[in-house]
C-alpha cells in the first residue's frame, strides 16, 4: 500500500532523473502541468493507473510486489496487555541523569536484597 508522500517522492524523482520539467512530463502524459503539480506536492490522491502513465511517460515502470508482514510475536502481545503505561510516561518525562540515579538506586537495592537473602539462608 502507498500514501500519498511515496506518490508524491515517486513522482518527483521519476520527472526529475528523466531531466523533464513538470510541463514536458503533463504533455507526454496527457494532463495539465497543474495536475502534476498536485501530485508532487502531494495535494492529490492518485490512483495506480495515473502513477503508471506518469512514471511511463516519463521512461519508467513502477512494480508492485507482495511483503509479508512479520507474524507478531505471542510473547511481547501477552506482556503488553500488562505493561503499565502511566509509570512508562513518569519515567520519560525524567531526564537522562535522572533515569540513571533511579537504576542505581534499584540495583543497589537489588544487591542488598540478595545479601539479605544469603545472610538469611546460612541461619536456618
Amino acid at each position: 500500500m502507498y500514501d500519498i508522500t511515496s506518490a508524491k517522492l515517486l513522482m518527483q524523482e521519476a520527472r526529475q532523473r528523466a531531466h523533464l520539467t513538470q510541463r514536458e512530463l503533463a504533455e507526454r502524459a496527457g494532463m495539465s502541468q497543474p495536475a502534476i503539480a498536485k501530485l508532487e506536492h502531494g495535494t492529490t490522491n492518485p490512483t495506480l493507473d495515473t502513477l503508471a502513465r506518469c512514471a511511463a511517460s516519463a521512461g519508467f515502470d513502477i512494480r508492485l510486489e507482495l511483503v509479508p508482514r512479520a507474524a507478531p510475536d505471542a510473547v511481547v502481545l501477552r506482556y503488553k496487555a500488562d505493561v503499565d503505561r502511566s509509570l512508562l510516561r513518569e519515567n520519560l518525562r525524567k531526564t537522562v541523569n535522572q533515569r540513571l540515579r533511579s537504576l542505581g538506586e534499584w540495583q543497589q537495592a537489588g544487591h542488598e536484597l540478595q545479601r539479605a537473602t544469603r545472610a538469611a539462608r546460612r541461619r536456618k
